[in-house]
């Protein structure tokens, strides 16, 4: 199972550096790296249009929508050559049950506790 995934130009590979960060950037970051942690046989490949600009021109399905609809339709995700997502991240239970459809559990944004509940400065 590949996923690609084609990032508009961002401040760096990840986009989730600088003064203000995308929460949505640094929840697919996070799921990316729990979907490469938790099934390893995934492979995740993410490019850049400005760090990996020849990754945009060499899979013809991602240049014919950058030249007819131009870099608005980033990001672009792609699951085993399907188009899964456009103009956005695909959600965490969406990447979920693509994952399961292909036969991999995992979990994916699920949030810690903020308190035990125990009450201030117990824990």
């Amino acid at each position: 199972m590949k996923i690609e995934i084609f990032d508009p130009a961002m401040c760096c590979a990840t986009g989730v550096c600088g003064p203000s960060v995308d929460p949505d950037l640094v929840r697919i970051q996070e799921s990316l790296r729990q979907i490469q942690k938790h099934a390893p046989a995934v492979k995740v490949a993410r490019c850049g249009l400005l760090s990996d600009p020849q990754a945009f021109v060499t899979n013809s399905a991602v240049a014919e929508l950058l030249e007819v609809e131009g870099p608005d339709c980033l990001p672009l995700v792609y699951v085993n050559g399907e188009l899964i997502s456009k103009r956005c991240y695909p959600g965490n239970e969406q990447l979920q049950e693509i994952l399961k459809q292909a036969g991999f559990e995992v979990t994916l944004g699920e949030k810690k506790k903020a308190s035990c509940g125990c009450g201030v400065g117990s824990c």
